[in-house]
């Protein structure tokens, strides 16, 4: 059975096992484990998929909790996908937080359309600063 969780302790391993299984930000493979525990610990909304005990998804999000949320990452294992996980994630972040707070986020090319479809709006005037390493 499939359970949804909020801010329960994901483990570095646990996450970098997701993001390998699931080809997901092969640059965090590489990068400081420390900084990567750094990043869980001050993610303010943490939903998770779990079947049985098996990590299958997450979405992490920083948000004040009354205005706006930025979902900076979601991500669902490959067997997993096309199954409605990730507007499961979605809805409970959404059911989670209500109808006042703005969810935004920057999509990958691929997953433009499966935003528009659960009815997130594109935008134009978002601006980003890269971050080198």
């Amino acid at each position: 059975m499939i359970k949804v969780e909020f801010n329960k302790q994901l483990t570095l391993k646990e996450l970098l096992g997701l993001y390998k299984t699931a080809d997901f930000a092969r640059e965090k493979l590489d990068d400081d484990p420390k900084r990567l525990q750094m990043m869980l610990d001050h993610t303010q909304l943490l939903v998770t998929l779990r079947d049985d005990d098996r990590l299958i998804g997450m979405a992490r999000c920083l948000t004040d909790f009354e205005y706006s949320c930025y979902l900076s990452e979601i991500v669902i294992l490959p067997d997993y996908r096309g199954q409605g996980m990730g507007k499961r994630l979605l809805q409970s972040i959404h059911d989670y937080l209500g109808e006042r707070v703005a969810v935004t986020l920057r999509a990958d090319p691929g997953a433009i359309g499966f935003y528009s479809e659960v009815g997130y709006q594109q935008v134009d005037h978002m601006f980003r600063i890269h971050r080198e390493a």
